[in-house]
Formats: C-alpha cells, structure tokens, sequence
C-alpha cells in the first residue's frame, strides 16, 4: 500500500538529513529511476461479457512496484520491492480501491478500507506468467497470495499476465514506469546530497514521463521537521496521468521553510477483467511508485 511509509513514520521509520560532504553539483541521481518499456502488450484482458451474465467481483490482484530513490534517508533497507497480493472472495459488490481518490481532489485524510467479504481458498499457491517470466504466489491465509520475490528485471512493462488458480484463470495488462521525473534533484541517491529538491509553499509542480491514458496519477507530500525527528503531515493529490501536476498553496504553506518532505509518485492503473472463477470479475491494479525527497522553500 501507498501509505505504508506514512503509516509507519509515527514509529520506527523516519527520515534523516545528513550533512553535505561536497559541493552538490556532483550529485547523481539515481538512473535506474528511469525505466524504459521492455515488451509492448500481446494483447489486453477481454472486457467483453460472455454469453452467460457475470456478477459481481470475485477477487483483487496488486501488483506493485516500490522505487526509493534514497533508502537510507527514510530508514528503508534495500530500493526496489516488488509484491504481487491476490485476495479471493465469494461475489462483492465492493471494490478493493475506492480508497483512490477522485481525479482533481487533494486530501490530508487518505485511508485504504478494506471491503467487507467472504475469504474463499482457490488452491494452495497461484501460478502467474508473463511472456518471459513465471512465478509462484503462496498462500498465506483464506483467500489470500502474496510474493515479495519477484526482481525487477523479471517484471515486464505493459505486458499480459496470466494468473492461474485450482478454481479458473484471468489475464491483466501490467503498467510501466517512468523515463524521467521532474525535480529530477528528488532523485538523489546520496544521504549526503538528498533533500535538495525545493517544494514551494506557493505550490509545488511535478512532471513525469511517459503519460498513460488508462491510469490516474496520485502524489503525495509528505513534511517532516529539519531533523526528520517529528511527522507533520500530508496531502495527496490525484489526477490524471497525463505528465504534470501541482499541488495547490493551500495545503503547503502552513509548513515552516527547511522542513523536510518525502514525495511519493504513484501511478495507479486499476481495471476489471472476466474470469472463470465464480463467473465473475477479478480487480487488477497495478502500482508504480517512486519515492523521492526534499525540503519546504
């Protein structure tokens, strides 16, 4: 989940700004930040009804990635994380992700809610294919699968996935990631030079490549004290992909100037695909998020 760095702030994880060793004009971002598309897409997930009338979903599956541009500056071990969670239920009405806000909302109140359900097993491990990579996803409890053992260079960019289970099957186009990000400073990798890019109280502007037209765009600021010892709060802002996005004055200049921020980028591509399973739909969403830093200007 998006928040889980949010979540955790108030407890064992913050972030620290160490002093600068050289002149910052060294600094170097971090290229594997950017990433080009691998494999175009074989084809998309039939949305068309079949001839017996689907209902209801049936089923949720994440796949996320989780890029931090500095992992020592918010007590993270390692850069990349990639999870794949499947959950399975009898037919809901319920989405998993209402939780997103609507395009063209900020919030400082953001909180996923899990829908109200009926776990249902649908083997022990479910097997996931791409073109070019295959896996493994155990179970870990009723109707819930989930993996963190999956390398980046394994997982492909809008590709077709299979996902099968002992009770049917589906397929769901992967996202992709990003070939650059503005302020590219958020990017630095070095404690020593992180926390450069200035977010402006007046409003802050971020730019991203390439758009998606099928994906809604959620970033999230954020602030903490100079020293990272105390969170201060948040905004997220949505919108759609389409390569740039503010977020208003109002929601930043109540923060003092040298504040710290951490700045999550997230895209967010969400869509209902048939199944066998229950004769019903499967809720695919798959998340890309890059985690950058700055500092209140």
């Amino acid at each position: 989940m998006i928040f889980a760095l949010l979540l955790a702030c108030a407890s064992d994880v913050s972030i620290m700004r160490r002093e600068k060793l050289q002149d910052t004009s060294d600094a170097i971002a971090d290229s594997s930040i950017v990433e080009e598309p691998s494999t175009e897409p074989s084809g998309e997930p039939s949305l068309e009804p079949s001839d017996e009338p689907r209902s209801g979903i049936t089923g949720y599956n994440h796949l996320y990635l989780r890029q931090v541009a500095c992992p020592a500056c918010v007590g993270e071990s390692q850069e990349i994380t990639i999870t794949f969670t499947g959950k399975y239920h009898q037919p809901s009405s319920d989405g998993h992700t209402d939780w997103i806000p609507p395009s063209g909302t900020c919030t400082t109140s953001l909180y996923g809610v899990e829908p109200s359900t009926v776990p249902m097993a649908v083997g022990s491990s479910l097997s996931v294919s791409n073109p070019s990579h295959n896996f493994t996803v155990p179970a870990l409890g009723q109707g819930l699968y989930e993996t963190t053992g999956i390398w980046e260079a394994q997982l492909q960019r809008d590709a077709v996935y299979q996902v099968q289970t002992d009770a049917g099957s589906y397929s769901f186009v992967s996202s992709r990631g990003f070939d650059f990000i503005e302020p590219y400073n958020m990017l630095f990798v070095d404690p020593s030079y992180a926390f450069d890019a200035a977010i402006y109280r007046t409003g802050a502007t971020f730019s991203w490549g390439p758009t998606s037209s099928d994906s809604t765009f959620l970033i999230t600021v954020a602030v903490y004290s100079y020293d990272g010892s105390q969170f201060y709060g948040y905004v997220s802002c949505a919108g759609p992909d389409s390569g740039q996005m503010t977020i208003p004055a109002q929601y930043l200049q109540q923060y003092s100037p040298g504040s710290l921020v951490a700045i999550h980028l997230a895209r967010h591509k969400v869509q209902l695909v048939e199944t066998d399973i229950n004769n019903s739909y499967i809720e695919s969403h798959m998340e890309w998020e890059v985690v950058g830093t700055g500092h209140i200007e």
